[in-house]
């Protein structure tokens, strides 16, 4: 049975008018709370219900998921037990969750079957679902190849191909993969592409493959949404890691999405929050297929708090209640930035996004604003204070809310133990705040802005008079330990809990180094860095009395025995710390 769904504003319905959907679709639509359809699937639903081929250029996150699986579940014969429909993603994420998609929009519909398919994981399994009868199939194009070549993917009855973000399958090197998926079939069928841009590659394919195709544009002005509010930070190298602490404490209260160009530094970054506290995970290319989706669905139900993702795995990720994306590293490329903070403010919901950068990375910002064609905001760094502020006010609403669900009489027993133990109300309360409520550390209250002409000059002048009258030290880890200097001043302030401003030069040498700090920190360094690691290897620092080294230096001058001292192993891998930091 088909139905009509007419816009009413007095009971929010659907905004579905002259366009006829099944009410099996009605109803999986509504229970995952469709309201209204966005622009892309206005325009892109009726076409496609008429067979047309079409060309859609949209935004990053306009729903063009459901754009294009409304009308292909509609058209879908159940009672034929054989591909009718195939989707195809460039990447294994955006194949799962357009699949995910497709299944809750279909939960009504008797008999289809929807199955995604994808390299990094069993192809038997695979395998044995396409044989148990599927009328969609979603997945990357080197399985799909490779199930249609085994003969277990078969074409005769297929009606429709999507190219699910074409560009981007382009740009990954799938163009050929493309052309020969669509050259199996032989006879003809609807093409539907969906691509955020539409360069050159890919109207030679639609001039190819496709016969009159509709084109359909629904970019929104400028190229990032009006929803996403989007700010910047200007912060040293040393401390983007405070700053990004200070970041989610002060923005964010759902989920956050936090990006690295790299999956070196997604791993280093996930071990420093890790150890903040910080309930987060961490995806990219290199973590197995089942660890990746386990993860992402973890973070979907909001078991992690905050996700640290490269740009590859980012495609994959169709998340609606992102509330933030932070840049912790600036991206490489302008439309990086544009899939980046499209992770937000999706379906006209708010959202925010942040970036953190060094006053050498401003030219990327504004190369970033000019593509875009918006401005972004500059922001201070929240102090400690304003931090704490904000968790204050965070707890004391958590606590009403308990409050105000509380079964009062579940508890009195243990609360008049504690009143006949002669404990006074404030000291229960006091207790109970002090094991749940964790403040920033009012001690490390620097100014993270450090921007000003003057304030460079006064850290200038500070470091010369560190390097002057400082204590240099030993410690044995070099270059060939993959060790940088910001490896060395990250470990040393954080493991020491002394200023980043309060180390001097540092230089590395092949198989060890050397860091100069203020004096009156002399013993503490060699306390707490004589207990510790440094990028997983346990260290040995000591004081030199050598002033100054050359790189050509001979190694016997300065290369100590490696003695562990009976320190128990840092049960970290090699390459897994970031920065150390004061354990709490």
């Amino acid at each position: 049975m088909l139905c009509k769904i007419i816009y009413k504003e007095e009971n929010k319905l659907m905004k579905i008018e002259n366009i006829e959907i099944s009410e099996k679709i009605q109803k999986g639509l509504e229970e995952m709370g469709f309201e209204e359809l966005t622009q892309i699937q206005l325009e892109a639903i009726p076409h496609i219900l008429e067979g047309k081929d079409i060309i859609a250029q949209s935004n990053t996150g306009t729903g063009k998921t459901a754009a294009f699986g409304i009308p292909v579940i509609q058209s879908i014969d159940t009672e034929i037990r054989k591909p009718q429909a195939i989707a195809i993603c460039p990447t294994r994420e955006l194949a799962v969750q357009v699949a995910n998609e497709f299944k809750k929009m279909s939960k009504f519909v008797e008999g289809l079957k929807i199955v995604s398919v994808y390299g990094g994981a069993d192809i038997k399994r695979q395998i044995d679902k396409l044989r148990n009868g599927a009328q969609i199939i979603i997945g990357t194009p080197g399985r799909i190849i490779d199930l249609i070549n085994r003969g277990v993917i078969k074409l005769e009855q297929l009606k429709t191909t999507i190219l699910d973000e074409a560009d981007e399958m382009l740009k990954m090197g799938f163009k050929e993969d493309i052309e020969l998926i669509l050259s199996n079939v032989h006879h003809k069928t609807q093409t539907l592409l969906f691509s955020a841009t539409i360069p050159a590659s890919i109207k030679k394919i639609t001039k190819q493959f496709q016969k009159d195709p509709v084109e359909i544009k629904t970019l929104r002005e400028g190229i990032t949404a009006k929803e996403v509010k989007q700010s910047y930070f200007i912060v040293k190298h040393s401390d983007k890691i405070e700053a990004l602490s200070r970041v989610i404490d002060t923005y964010t209260t759902k989920l956050a999405l936090v990006f690295c160009n790299t999956k070196r530094s997604v791993d280093e970054l996930f071990d420093v929050l890790v150890d903040r506290g910080y309930n987060c995970d961490k995806i990219h290319g290199d973590i197995n297929q089942a660890q990746r989706l386990d993860t992402l669905n973890k973070f979907n139900n909001g078991l992690v708090d905050v996700l640290i993702a490269t740009d590859v795995a980012a495609r994959g990720l169709d998340i609606k209640e992102v509330e933030a994306v932070i840049n912790f590293d600036i991206p490489v490329k302008e439309d990086y930035y544009v899939h980046r903070i499209g992770r937000t403010g999706r379906a006209g919901r708010e959202g925010l996004s942040f970036t953190l950068l060094t006053n050498k990375e401003m030219s990327k910002l504004r190369a970033i604003e000019k593509y875009t064609k918006k401005s972004i905001r500059k922001r201070s760094i929240p102090t400690i204070d304003k931090v704490n502020e904000i968790k204050q006010d965070k707890f004391i609403r958590q606590i009403e809310e308990q409050i105000a669900n509380c079964n009062t009489d579940e508890y009195a027993y243990i609360i008049k133990r504690l009143f006949e133990d002669g404990n006074s109300p404030e000291s229960i309360i006091n207790a109970l705040i002090k094991d749940r409520l964790t403040f920033n550390n009012a001690d490390n209250d620097k100014d993270l802005n450090d921007n000003t002409p003057e304030r460079r000059k006064s850290s200038r002048k500070r470091e010369d008079e560190i390097n002057r009258s400082g204590v240099r030290f030993f410690v044995n880890v070099g270059k060939k330990d993959g060790i940088r200097p910001k490896d060395i001043l990250g470990a040393v302030a954080g493991e020491c809990n002394i200023p980043g401003s309060d180390i001097g030069a540092i230089e590395i040498l092949d198989k060890f180094s050397f860091f100069t700090a203020a004096k009156e920190h002399k013993n503490v360094i060699l306390d707490k860095m004589n207990n510790s690691a440094i990028k997983g290897r346990d260290v040995v620092v000591e004081i030199t009395t050598s002033k100054k080294s050359s790189s050509k230096s001979s190694s016997s001058n300065y290369n100590k025995p490696y003695k562990n001292n009976g320190r128990r192993d840092s049960g970290k891998k090699d390459g897994g710390k970031f920065y150390g930091r004061r354990k709490k």
